[in-house]
């Protein structure tokens, strides 16, 4: 049975046909949505489609992203419904265009082949959850996510007053008792993920559960995929679901410890990090630069080939 990528891109092309490249397996289909804000040209899709030999490479709609809007939950579901019309994947990864994988695609494939049965979804742990205060992110109501967001300006100014403006928006709903999380199983955890068909399938069924919810929210993309299936009791089938490890249960290496997210360099402090990750059993991780580290592309390649080349 095939599987299905899928990954959101904002721009370096370059980079994004490295991915597609160590992804290219004849039992993988690729699905990318780009972010129409980018503009990529028909020409850079035809080096992106070039730079696979044996998959298939699907280019969804083009839908413009801003972070903490819900704009990423539309993008996330674009893709999902486009490769659930596609085919019935055994598996289906969303990816964001500046992750890379740690192993080889034929490994990769194996190893979700035999755990197809299961979901592959961080959990994070109540603390986090706590300090994230995430409940809050779809309890309230948050007004024009798009316009008032402290990725739009560089201004110290402005960005302070989004923040002022957020918190009194906060305050004045807790002091009329606005609740629109009654009945609803709020879990949290980092949006990039690996899903079953029954999981995706659930997602796509509950579209109108997940706009009324999760639309005027804020930073929703962690909670959409959790929430809904916990909502729905899709929640039986997950892999690691006990790890106390935040956001490694979803076999994506990721370093909140040195940022937040940490940008892999090409130190080797973090070339060792990267290794640790695969022999710790993460398939993927992020988030990377290649144009700013270009030597990490052949770094890449080590790791991902290490045991064939023992």
């Amino acid at each position: 049975m095939k599987q299905a990528y899928l990954i959101i891109a904002h721009n370096k092309i370059e980079q994004l046909k490295f991915l597609v490249s160590l992804l290219d397996y004849e039992k993988h289909d690729i699905f990318i949505l780009f972010d129409k804000k980018s503009k990529i040209t028909k020409e850079e899709k035809k080096q992106v489609e070039k730079s696979v030999k044996k998959s298939a490479i699907f280019f969804t709609k083009e839908i413009p992203i801003y972070w903490g809007d819900y704009s990423q939950v539309e993008a996330e579901l674009e893709l999902f419904e486009s490769a659930l019309n596609r085919d019935s994947y055994g598996m289906y990864h969303l990816l964001s265009g500046v992750d890379l994988p740690l192993d080889t695609a034929e490994n990769i494939y194996n190893f979700f082949d035999k755990n197809k049965s299961y979901s592959f979804i961080n959990i994070s742990p109540k603390d986090v959850f706590a300090r994230a205060k995430a409940d809050e992110r779809i309890k309230y109501y948050y007004l024009n996510t798009k316009l008032i967001n402290i990725k739009n300006t560089k201004s110290k100014m402005l960005k302070a007053i989004f923040i002022l403006y957020r918190k009194l928006e906060k305050v004045f709903q807790k002091i009329v008792r606005i609740n629109r999380v009654k009945n609803i199983t709020i879990s949290y955890g980092s949006n990039w993920c690996s899903l079953n068909h029954s999981s995706v399938n659930t997602i796509v069924k509950e579209k109108e559960f997940i706009e009324k919810t999760f639309k005027q929210g804020y930073l929703v993309d962690e909670l959409v995929i959790h929430t809904t299936l916990a909502t729905f009791n899709n929640f039986s089938n997950l892999y690691h679901y006990d790890s106390t490890d935040d956001c490694q249960g979803n076999l994506r290496y990721i370093n909140w410890w040195d940022g937040s997210p940490h940008t892999w360099t090409d130190s080797e402090k973090d070339i060792e990090q990267l290794k640790y990750g695969k022999k710790q059993g993460h398939l993927f991780s992020r988030k990377f630069d290649l144009e700013k580290y270009p030597k990490l592309k052949e770094k890449i390649l080590e790791i991902i080939y290490e045991d064939k080349n023992k």
